[in-house]
């Protein structure tokens, strides 16, 4: 007998879906250097403890001066004695039209191919949950290019229905 069940549930809230295909670039030096180490402790093999902060730039394309249309804003930390390990929180903050001001939120580990977790978002994306697909498409001294494959459900909020209103209760669930 198997230690787990699986069923499907109905879910009573709509949900939209998403897809988005997008490249992410990160820069550890030279002119478009988007990441700073904070801490380095030095003291353990592997750069184990190493933490960075980020903002990664997304684009829609891989051409050069594709649009920008969010930032990846957060902090990354080597967590591995052993090997390259490391884990990423941050938020994908959208900058373009469409999207401007909404935010996902990504954690996981980081390896050359793999997925992050959507475990929350805000805005147009509020109670997002999903994976982000990403793999290493390029790499050069310094910068990586990482093609993103987004999947994720999230549930459309309308404003609050009554101007003013702190009961908490003012916002509504559906488009």
């Amino acid at each position: 007998m198997a230690y787990y069940e699986i069923a499907p549930v109905e879910c009573p809230l709509q949900q939209n879906e998403l897809y988005m295909h997008l490249y992410l670039r990160q820069a550890d030096r030279g002119p478009n250097r988007d990441q700073e180490v904070i801490l380095n402790p030095k003291v353990r093999p592997n750069d184990f403890g190493l933490t960075a902060t980020t903002a990664w730039t997304i684009s829609d394309s891989l051409d050069p001066n594709a649009k920008i249309v969010a930032r990846a804003e957060g902090f990354h930390m080597q967590t591995s004695y052993n090997n390259t390990s490391w884990y990423a929180s941050f938020n994908i903050v959208f900058e373009d039209d469409r999207f401007k001001g909404s935010m996902l939120q990504v954690m996981g580990t980081t390896p050359a191919e793999g997925q992050w977790a959507i475990s929350s978002g805000t805005g147009e994306f509020a109670l997002a949950h999903g994976v982000i697909k990403q793999k290493v498409i390029q790499s050069t001294p310094g910068e990586n290019v990482k093609e993103l494959h987004v999947h994720a459900f999230y549930t459309p909020m309308n404003d609050p229905v009554v101007p003013g209103a702190t009961d908490g209760k003012s916002w509504t669930l559906g488009a």
